[in-house]
């Protein structure tokens, strides 16, 4: 994916989740499926992209994620939050629930 892509996708989906991952990390192969639970069992409107990094290493230089695991969450065209590093799944929800709520159960967007 690169920055042209990525932002057309910003502009057209209410609600991303950009997982960044490196090819060697375990951690990452680790959270993956943890993360894909969580985001279809609780936020079912938030479109997820898997990247690679090494793939897009342009894309994640220009975001500045430069280094795995990495999370980019953006809702209506504009960043909510992000994270390089250890995240755990509690935190993760904590941080994904108000906003979606706000956007998707109380807003315009039902």
């Amino acid at each position: 994916m690169d920055l042209k892509s990525f932002e057309s996708l910003v502009k057209k989906q209410d609600a991303l989740l950009f997982y960044f991952t490196g090819e060697a990390c375990t951690v990452c192969a680790s959270l993956k499926p943890k993360l894909s639970e969580l985001m279809i069992s609780k936020f079912p409107k938030v479109e997820v992209h898997y990247l690679e990094i090494s793939k897009s290493s342009m894309l994640c230089a220009q975001l500045r994620m430069l280094s795995v695991p990495g999370i980019l969450f953006i809702m209506d065209g504009k960043e909510v939050f992000r994270s390089n590093g250890l995240i755990s799944m509690k935190v993760l929800e904590a941080k994904i629930e108000r906003p979606y709520s706000l956007f998707f159960e109380n807003g315009k967007n039902k």
